[in-house]
Order: structure tokens, then C-alpha cells, then sequence
């Protein structure tokens, strides 16, 4: 099904940014204890790099997660009921997170990098081009990552809705 395989193409560019991400956010953390211990001169833009790495590997690393369904959940409603109820139970949960990925998420986020930018909030340590870089792009991964949990639940929803319409016989397939 071609939306399985947008899904995995997205699971697996997520996998990769992040993979990525911590991968220089090591690097980075390493010079600095190299540079402030080593040669008693620190350099200024790892600190902020690494804490701008770890704000974006948190909020995407939580889109991934859901996306994979290994979020945390409490399945004490969950193990009671069969699979209808689960499935019940799956399209509530899934239009709570929607609700709050799109409020949250997505117009929060929005607002909050809109202000940032127009504001012209920059961060002192990372400097691209000769130009400080604006903390309003260090906060995008909020709508990003509001979007990709939108996204992966509404398809929960989908797929929800539709083994709650199958009937019996289409599940010994």
C-alpha cells in the first residue's frame, strides 16, 4: 500500500536525521570537555549546539516514537476490553492526541517561532555566515514534529475505522 511506504520513507528519514543529530551532539560534547579541559580555552558554540541538538532530538524523537508505537501507553483500559473495544478505545485516544498535536503542536508552535523570529531573538554562540542564528528555527521542530503526530494518528484513526468495520470473516484472512 503506497501509504505504508510514504510511512516508512518518513520512519526512516526521522532514523536517519536523528541518528545524525546525536551523532554530532556526541561530537560536540566531546570537544567541549577537549577544549575546556585539555587547552583551558572552551569553545563557546558546542554548549549551545549540544543543548539545541538535544531540544530537537527530544520533540522528533517523541513524532518517531509515536509514529512506531512504542510511546508509553497505559493499557489498563486497553486489556479489558476485546478487540472492538480496543479499537474504540484506540480512535479516542488517537482524537486526543490529534487535538493536542494540532493546538499544542502545531499552532503553538507556530506562534512561538512566528514571535521569535519577528521578535529577532538570536542565539549568542552559533553563528552561520556571519549571521546569528535565530532561536525561532531551533523551536520549528515543534510544528514539525506536531505535524508528523498528526499525521500518524489520524492514520490510526483510519486504521482503527477500519478494522472496526471488517466483519469476522475478514479477519481469518
Amino acid at each position: 500500500m503506497i501509504i505504508e511506504l510514504i510511512n516508512e520513507y518518513i520512519n526512516r528519514g526521522l532514523r536517519l536525521l536523528l541518528t545524525l543529530f546525536m551523532a554530532v551532539m556526541i561530537i560536540a560534547v566531546v570537544w567541549q570537555v577537549f577544549t575546556r579541559f585539555v587547552l583551558n580555552d572552551p569553545a563557546n558554540f558546542t554548549d549551545e549546539l549540544s543543548r539545541y541538538l538535544l531540544i530537537w532530538i527530544g520533540v522528533l524523537g517523541g513524532a518517531y516514537t509515536f509514529s512506531i508505537r512504542r510511546h508509553l501507553a497505559l493499557e489498563l483500559l486497553s486489556s479489558r476490553y476485546g478487540e472492538k473495544g480496543r479499537n474504540v478505545l484506540s480512535i479516542l485516544t488517537n482524537l486526543i492526541v490529534v487535538m493536542l498535536s494540532t493546538v499544542a503542536f502545531i499552532y503553538g508552535g507556530y506562534l512561538l517561532v512566528s514571535s521569535t523570529i519577528a521578535n529577532g531573538q538570536i542565539s549568542p554562540g552559533i553563528v552561520i555566515g556571519g549571521h546569528h542564528l535565530l532561536i525561532g528555527y531551533v523551536y520549528l521542530v515543534v510544528p514539525i514534529s506536531g505535524v508528523l503526530i498528526t499525521y500518524f494518528g489520524v492514520l490510526d484513526i483510519f486504521r482503527s475505522i477500519y478494522f472496526l468495520t471488517q466483519t469476522r470473516s475478514d479477519h481469518r484472512v
